[in-house]
């Protein structure tokens, strides 16, 4: 009986564990998909193909405007990246 009681225990920690979890994640593609859309100005000039949040669209972005010192990014892509940065440390840093 001890055991069971264990296990459903371990059992519903593990799902509000994933529940809560849930939020952040949806959260961050949210914020990942409004990045993609409001920098979609700023990828096409720096000539970043087909990139993405996550598959090098700001590392991209930011190497261009390094190299192009008048390059500036749109408030709505700055807003869009500080937003997916702050969701990001609020989850922990990953």
């Amino acid at each position: 009986m001890k055991m069971l009681k264990t296990l459903f225990t371990l059992a519903t920690l593990f799902s509000i564990s994933t529940f809560a979890n849930a939020e952040p994640d949806a959260k961050m593609k949210s914020d990942a998909q409004a990045v993609n859309a409001a920098c979609t100005a700023e990828a096409a000039t720096a000539g970043c193909g087909q990139a993405v949040v996550g598959k090098g669209l700001l590392k991209c972005i930011h190497a261009y405007k390094e190299a192009n010192k008048g390059f500036t990014v749109s408030a709505g892509c700055k807003a869009a990246i500080q937003q997916l940065n702050s969701d990001k440390k609020g989850k922990g840093g990953k």
